[in-house]
């Protein structure tokens, strides 16, 4: 590699983009407040889709007289943060993920500083733990939570799988026993789909599988309390690796990746069974099943993805999907809390629970999702994915990006076949140089 033009080209990149981000800063600046002199409220994320966060800020700024929320989705996100943040043109509200915490918390204000006033007493006590936990780091908590994602579940066709006889399966026997009466039927339908070319599902499903294998010691090595290269670890990479052997993970699966393709085959019902996160709870409404799949009426369902390593528990993993932070160089402080608070706390997080994207980051919540999905098993599967995110066993963020990084490409060779225990020691090396 000629590293002087790598990083001249590198160089040029973040020049490109914090110019255009300065041309957006500027543009940003001159609208600090509306027509009529209300504040203007800026707010930048990953998430929601363009259209609800657009919904999301338009009930905000009818619910009040004092600002105006403006939402920004993009599609880079962390890097155009990252740059604006530096040049001093970041968003008064900061959308963040559990990783990005960390990463920000010297230009957050300490959610204390401004919930109380806010929100009120007692705001924290609506949370659930897991998100408290998640945004907080050395004892201070920077971001509130707006909702979960977990994982791994199954998203199965109910349609399909009573065609075939079977049942959603909870254990490793019951998953073959569907597998193979699937396969027998002839029909060129993949039993269970799992995307593996995409490295985050990898580390999703591995991290479920370690909970099955050994419950928590996955949280003991990424503490730092105990190694990659540990037998508890080892055991689950070698069943990781197993099943594709054994094709419970169909043939291709490295090849597949998640969107749109694992989802294409699932909604072309070219797949019974989708290994995949909580987050596709909005794909069973009635109005996406019409709109986006063109009037699909086979019913969908979820289950927690079965037990993999011969035992009976289903755990789920779970993170905060998207939390929003106050960024302290923000002129409008005051508004941005109020924002928050109404997406966290108020009829914001109501509203944003009736899009399906995430599940409620608070403990009690009533979401109107009835009249949403067309047929019981959709409702009963919508429960069932919030029952367990909130009772999650741990959160799916790895906070050490590297490491996350490491795991994800050594999966994808431990299931092409190379030695499990290497791999491992090849993330261990990783780790050992965090520390």
């Amino acid at each position: 590699m000629n590293i002087k033009k790598t990083t001249i080209a590198l160089a040029s990149s973040v020049l490109m983009l914090s110019s255009l981000l300065a041309a957006c800063g500027d543009d940003e600046q001159a609208a600090a407040t509306t027509e009529d002199g209300k504040p203007v409220i800026t707010w930048w994320g990953w998430a929601p889709q363009p259209e609800v966060g657009e919904e999301m800020a338009k009930a905000f700024n009818e619910s009040q007289d004092d600002y105006v929320v403006k939402f920004k989705r993009l599609e880079d996100y962390e890097q155009q943060l990252q740059v604006a943040m530096l040049g001093g043109d970041g968003p008064d509200v900061i959308g963040l993920k559990e990783p990005m915490i960390p990463q920000y918390k010297d230009r957050l204000v300490p959610a204390k500083d401004y919930m109380d006033k806010a929100a009120g007493e007692g705001w924290k006590d609506k949370l659930i733990e897991l998100g408290v936990e998640q945004t907080t780091v050395d004892g201070e908590q920077y971001a509130v939570p707006v909702g979960f994602t977990g994982q791994a579940y199954l998203m199965y066709n109910k349609t399909l799988l009573d065609k075939y006889g079977v049942t959603p399966p909870k254990t490793y026997d019951e998953t073959v026993a569907a597998i193979d009466k699937i396969n027998a039927s002839g029909d060129k339908v993949i039993p269970m789909q799992l995307g593996a070319k995409d490295a985050w599902v990898g580390v999703d499903v591995f991290n479920v599988l370690s909970h099955q294998v050994a419950p928590g010691y996955i949280q003991e090595v990424l503490a730092g309390d105990a190694k990659w290269t540990d037998k508890e670890m080892v055991e689950t990479a070698e069943l990781w690796q197993q099943l594709y052997e054994d094709k419970v993970f169909q043939e291709g699966a490295l090849g597949l990746a998640t969107y749109m393709d694992g989802m294409n085959n699932f909604f072309d019902k070219k797949a019974a069974m989708w290994v995949i996160g909580s987050w596709e709870a909005h794909s069973m409404t009635t109005v996406e099943k019409r709109d986006k799949w063109n009037n699909f009426e086979d019913e969908i369902g979820f289950v927690p993805m079965p037990n993999l390593a011969g035992g009976t528990e289903q755990p789920v993993i779970a993170s905060i999907d998207m939390a929003l932070g106050v960024n302290k160089e923000s002129k409008q402080q005051e508004g941005a809390a109020a924002f928050i608070a109404y997406m966290t706390q108020g009829e914001g997080q109501a509203l944003y629970m009736e899009k399906f994207e995430m599940a409620p980051a608070i403990k009690d919540i009533e979401v109107a999702y009835e009249d949403k999905f067309t047929n019981d098993v959709e409702r009963e599967s919508y429960k069932i994915l919030n029952e367990t995110v909130k009772n999650a066993v741990a959160g799916r963020g790895i906070r050490d990006p590297k490491v996350y990084d490491a795991l994800g490409k050594e999966l994808q060779n431990i299931a092409a076949g190379q030695d499990a225990k290497e791999a491992l020691a090849r993330i261990q090396a990783i780790a050992d140089q965090g520390k």
